[in-house]
């Protein structure tokens, strides 16, 4: 296991077809949707190479395509069994008008009580709103697992997040917050992630982001990887 690395976030929707002929073995990626468009892409290609993903509706969708779609879009979702429900939440960066952030704070709790009803963890897009997303886990009532994607707060919110039974995923990109995050939470409960495409390098980047959790750790490469992938693991339900 210690050979296996988890990329447990990333896009293969928007990879182009030799793309995915050519994934580097030794990493698992977990790829994820984000409106109703990527969600039937991804699912298709995560089945055809037998990977786990999640499904989800993501705040900035209601912001660019309105709320409309969702019975359709949540009965896809249902059809389909992913393995966690994602990527969802608010996003505090994309919205414009007042309108924008009732449709996003519409939409988290619909997609909160689809996982809840699905028995199923979240995985959470937090763009400048850690603090109001956990709010709104708390107030939902939300008691199973979830994942914060992309994880870009501070060390005490990502403590909160632990305590709440959160994951915090961790990209290739370095910063003082995320230095201080992976310093403060359990390698327990550390995830490595690309959200490739949109970060360079593809899913092998995800090598990167357990090479920061090992250097900040002081931990062996191997180890780092082991436990992310386990985590992972465990929070996805596959094996490894």
């Amino acid at each position: 296991m210690a050979h296996v690395i988890v990329d447990s976030h990333c896009h293969l929707d928007s990879f182009k077809k030799s793309e995915l002929g050519s994934l580097p073995s030794g990493i698992i990626p977990v790829t994820a949707g984000y409106s109703h468009k990527s969600n039937v892409k991804n699912a298709e290609i995560a089945k055809a190479l037998k990977i786990p993903f999640s499904l989800g509706i993501a705040p900035q969708t209601a912001i660019f395509e309105g709320l409309g779609g969702l019975p359709e879009w949540e009965r896809f979702i249902r059809s389909q069994s992913p393995n966690a429900i994602g990527e969802v939440g608010l996003d505090f960066h994309w919205p414009k008008t007042e309108k924008h952030l009732q449709d996003e704070r519409e939409l988290f709790p619909r997609m909160l009580s689809l996982a809840e009803d699905m028995d199923l963890p979240v995985v959470l897009h937090t763009r400048k709103a850690e603090k109001e997303t956990l709010d709104g886990l708390e107030g939902f009532g939300w008691k199973k697992p979830f994942m914060m994607h992309f994880f870009s707060g501070d060390a005490e919110t990502a403590l909160r997040a632990v305590g709440m039974g959160g994951y915090i995923s961790i990209t290739p990109l370095h910063s003082k917050d995320r230095r201080k995050t992976i310093e403060a939470a359990p390698l327990g409960r550390l995830l490595s992630e690309t959200d490739a495409p949109y970060i360079k390098g593809g899913i092998s980047a995800v090598r990167d982001a357990v090479a920061y959790i090992s250097e900040v750790k002081n931990i062996p490469f191997e180890e780092a990887a082991e436990a992310t992938a386990r985590n992972s693991a465990t929070f996805f339900n596959f094996g490894l």
